[in-house]
């Protein structure tokens, strides 16, 4: 089958390397139906990765939406992170339920998915070194941004693999990780929520792997949860990347569907 939209999307408005229009533009040439842009919400604390204004973000969009109407159905949503909650939640088509960020008690953030340097000092500075006690808190926070916000799609859930390639902060075959991660797994899955396979961090050269990892696709078949397909896209290259390898991957775990987003909702589509 071939994919006809995504809902992880990202642009100048945020940290994303091409224009809104670009994007779209590119979307047409990938032969979409449908377009999600995504924008990382209002972070204060982080503004060079972060939209602007809330209220900007969805008129730009919406005046896109105008302008493409009857060639490409734009949906206005927004990557939503842990401590930077979406301020008009009805205005947006979805929101993408994402933690980016570890909060120590002074108020000092630490970016996950940044440098490894930044890991690392939140690993020691906050965990005294211990970094499944950063992972069990990182996967923690996953869950409850689910329980909290209800999102309409689970962003990248093992995120904080990012940095570790290797095994060099926490062994990824250690059942304490894999517990902690099937864990928050299952209450994101309580929520009814679409789970992305995420294939952003392979095409920036991070991983050999999209998130989630197999293991955690493995127990998402197994319990009938719902999985779309998104490229995390910051550039028009990066649109489609992997998602003929992702549907194959989907397959070979046994899912019979993919979630793909059209017109409005997320539809399923035999695999």
């Amino acid at each position: 089958m071939l994919l006809t939209s995504s809902t992880h999307n990202h642009t100048t408005l945020c940290d994303g390397k091409n224009t809104p229009e670009e994007m779209a533009r590119a979307a047409l040439a990938a032969g979409f139906t449908d377009f999600g842009f995504s924008g990382h919400s209002r972070a204060p604390f982080d503004p060079d990765y972060s939209i602007c204004s809330e209220a900007e973000y969805i008129r730009s969009l919406r005046a896109l939406q105008r302008a493409y109407n009857g060639r490409l159905r734009i949906a206005v949503g927004m990557e939503q992170d842990y401590y930077a909650p979406v301020q008009d939640r009805a205005a947006l088509d979805y929101i993408i339920g994402s933690v980016h960020y570890l909060r120590d008690d002074a108020g000092s953030y630490f970016a996950v998915d940044g440098d490894a340097g930044t890991l690392d000092v939140c690993v020691q500075t906050m965990f005294g070194g211990n970094a499944l006690a950063m992972v069990r808190a990182y996967y923690a926070l996953v869950a409850e941004n689910a329980r909290r916000f209800r999102p309409e799609v689970i962003g990248h859930f093992d995120l904080v693999k990012k940095n570790n390639r290797g095994n060099r902060l926490f062994c990824e075959d250690d059942p304490a990780y894999r517990t902690a991660a099937l864990q928050a797994l299952q209450v994101c899955a309580d929520t009814g929520a679409v789970f992305e396979l995420n294939t952003g961090g392979m095409f920036r050269g991070c991983c050999e792997e999209p998130y989630p990892a197999r293991f955690l696709l493995k127990a998402l078949c197994a319990r009938g949860a719902r999985v779309t397909v998104n490229g995390d896209a910051h550039c028009t290259s990066a649109l489609t990347y992997w998602f003929n390898e992702a549907l194959a991957l989907l397959r070979e775990i046994g899912f019979a569907s993919v979630a793909v987003w059209e017109n409005g909702v997320f539809v399923d589509k035999p695999l």
